[in-house]
């Protein structure tokens, strides 16, 4: 009913052209209500998909060629500018259907804009400048029939030549790793196939040369060709060829095992000689047809029972090989399998040697520097040169093997860095406890879709309290231990099936020796580190670490000006406390005093023991008004919140000196000695007090006056 619609206004269209007033002034109602609503209809049958696609663009183009027709009509006929949009019309169209159909669009237009001319010519008569544009119309989908064609040709020649690279390399592949077929040692990706490529390029070179002294030899050789066996897709490709002509005659497609006579010599392994091939029908498969062939040695080349490929020879003269020249084939098929091996050789120490330099690459690297982060990213960016990833994880486990910490991360959300979990069930638990190298592959629990009850019964990668969500379909989980000792773990995770091998495993579990012998040098570095900075009884800053976060405060302020107060604090009747009680209840009370600190200031401020009971806390940013308010909250949190030595509590209070820059000092001796002299007017005013530098600066100057 609709196509039937569509003929109607066509014919209306063409039709308008005969009545007096034109079909666009006493029906154009009518006719635009019925184009709207085939449009519409077919606008919804396309969201829907009900018909077929092929009618549905037969539609649409009679639609838009009828909706440009009436547009043209009102807007000047054969001189309307919208014309141009045919143009438009054709050209998609050639680009997106096939040429019957271009033609068909064509002709509708012809149909619909020429033949009112021809019935009513216009008063201006009829002249070739009229037609002219059609003809370009007409012209247009055979113009990109033939560009496309050519296009379609260069593709075709392009994807062979990509399809002989890939064989190339398959071929070279098949016994590199002899352990994991299909599954070798890999790098990343790219380099091992550009290496691979051009290995198989000069492979294909060597093989050309022996077919070469084969046609030297016999000069009844029309060709010899050597096809190999491509093992993953069982399939044999022509590799190399060579005729006595110019023209070679040799078609590249691929036979697959047991298919046609090649296909069933290869599958059964066994050498032919055939003499006379004119009573056979079928074309061999690498043959185009321009040669006609009589004679044929093919011989199987197989090495320790795998299946290489074939070596063909043929003449166009009946009888012309012998069982002497089926020897000689054979021989050469035995010389192709040295060829074989010399390149899988090759590529095979190419690789390690690869290998090998990343190693000591990374050996040196991680030596350069003696800091922990250094080394765990030297460690993850080396892993890449060898393997392929998507996300490595480093682990350390914590003392007691209760607890592991994420401390470096690739491909993964960085904020994970420093999350604490405890060991506990999970694939990496596993690697912990038993201090062995795990790999699986299918590891799907990670998968957001599969069902929680689902993943239960499934291979869990980490344990419970881990945040890491990660989809892994390969897992490879390495632990570095020193002697007995349990370092960490590193976690490699692929979404490819089988992407970690045996040689993966061996090499990085090297990498991963060298990486545990290393972060306890970076271990023991940073505990050095730490120590020389820190104070071994409280674990705050030390007295020289703080003047030089001091000196760095204020270079810091001479560049960009903001206030910093420093709170000078020390503790009451601190002899008192170690007469009574014994020194380690003195070192109980500095403890309790240095964790309050601790809690109380934010992260940016700076607490240190600057020596003996006293402590010191650099406000950044921070005025002497809430400096004083920060003071007070230590100094009651102290007094409310006693230590405890041998089930006694030991109360304890503070005084508090205050100094501010730049209100008070604004250089740093001046800066520390007034905090100074304001905690020696808190103690000299009955202590358990907090002191403003400016008020000790008052009272001195009322004094003086």
């Amino acid at each position: 009913m609709r196509r039937f619609a569509l003929s109607l206004l066509f014919l209306f269209a063409v039709g308008g052209a005969l009545l007096p007033a034109g079909i666009y002034t006493m029906g154009q109602s009518l006719w635009w209500l019925v184009l709207a609503t085939l449009s519409l209809s077919r606008l919804y049958d396309r969201i829907k998909r009900k018909h077929s696609q092929s009618l549905m663009d037969i539609e649409v183009l009679s639609l838009v060629l009828l909706f440009i027709h009436a547009v043209s009509e009102n807007t000047g006929g054969m001189h309307s500018p919208f014309l141009a949009s045919y143009v438009i019309i054709v050209l998609l169209s050639s680009l997106y259907a096939n040429f019957t159909k271009n033609m068909a669009v064509v002709a509708g237009i012809i149909f619909l804009e020429i033949t009112p001319v021809l019935l009513v010519p216009p008063d201006e008569g009829m002249s070739i400048r009229l037609f002219f544009p059609f003809i370009i119309l007409a012209l247009i989908p055979s113009i990109v029939r033939v560009f496309l064609q050519s296009q379609q040709l260069e593709k075709e020649v392009l994807q062979e030549q990509y399809e002989r690279i890939q064989d190339g390399v398959a071929s070279l592949e098949v016994s590199l790793y002899p352990d994991e077929r299909g599954n070798g040692a890999q790098l990343l990706e790219e380099k091992k196939e550009e290496e691979a490529a051009a290995y198989a390029d000069q492979m294909e070179t060597n093989l050309e040369n022996l077919l070469q002294l084969i046609q030297s030899s016999h000069p009844e050789v029309t060709r010899s060709v050597v096809m190999l066996n491509n093992p993953e897709k069982e399939y044999l490709w022509v590799c190399a060829a060579k005729g006595r002509d110019d023209h070679v005659g040799i078609h590249r497609k691929k036979v697959l095992l047991g298919k046609g006579l090649l296909g069933w010599i290869a599958k059964e392994g066994q050498t032919v000689l055939i003499s006379d091939l004119r009573n056979h029908n079928e074309r061999l498969d690498y043959d185009d047809g321009s040669v006609p062939i009589c004679s044929l040695i093919v011989v199987p080349i197989i090495d320790e029972g795998r299946l290489e490929g074939l070596i063909c020879i043929d003449s166009t003269k009946d009888h012309a090989f012998s069982e002497r020249d089926k020897k000689l084939v054979e021989h050469v098929a035995k010389e192709i399998i040295r060829v074989l091996h010399y390149y899988r050789g090759q590529q095979r120490l190419s690789a390690q040697t690869k290998e090998h330099a990343t190693l000591l690459k990374f050996t040196k690297n991680l030596g350069s520097k003696l800091d922990l982060t250094h080394r765990l990213e030297a460690t993850i960016s080396s892993a890449k040169e060898i393997i392929d990833f998507e996300a490595c994880f480093i682990f350390l486990v914590e003392p007691g093997e209760r607890r592991m910490t994420v401390k470096a991360v690739r491909g993964y959300d960085t904020e994970i860095i420093g999350h604490s979990f405890p060991i506990t069930n999970g694939l990496l638990s596993l690697i912990v406890k038993n201090r062995q190298d795990l790999a699986f592959s299918n590891t799907l629990y990670a998968k957001m879709e599969t069902p929680p009850i689902l993943r239960r019964k499934e291979n869990k990668i980490f344990p419970d309290g881990c945040k890491i969500r990660l989809p892994s379909h390969s897992f490879l989980g390495l632990p570095m231990q020193i002697e007995d000792q349990m370092i960490g773990v590193v976690l490699f995770s692929s979404e490819k099936d089988d992407a970690f091998t045996t040689y993966n495993r061996h090499i990085l579990k090297i990498m991963c020796n060298h990486v545990a012998v290393s972060i306890n040098e970076a271990k023991a570095h940073d505990q050095v580190k730490r120590l020389s900075v820190t104070d071994g009884l409280t674990g705050l800053l030390n007295h020289r670490r703080f003047q030089e976060r001091l000196l760095e405060m204020f270079d810091l302020v001479n560049r960009h000006p903001a206030p910093f107060s420093l709170l000078m604090i020390d503790i009451d009747h601190f002899k008192k406390v170690n007469d009574t009680f014994g020194h380690p209840a003195g070192d109980a009370v500095i403890k309790k005093v240095s964790s309050i600190l601790t809690k109380l200031v934010r992260k940016v401020d700076v607490v240190a023991r600057y020596g003996g009971e006293e402590f010191v806390v650099l406000l950044v940013k921070t005025d002497s008004a809430l400096a004083f308010k920060m003071a007070e909250r230590i100094r009651k949190a102290i007094k409310s919140n006693p230590a405890s030595w041998k089930g006694e509590k030991i109360t304890t209070t503070v005084s508090i000196g205050i100094s501010g820059q730049p209100e008070d000092a604004t250089r740093r001796e001046d800066f520390v000695a007034y905090a100074d002299r304001a905690l020696y007017a808190s103690k000299q005013g009955g202590r358990n007090r907090t002191t403003l530098y400016k008020d000790v600066k008052v009272t001195t100057l009322s004094e003086a006056g």
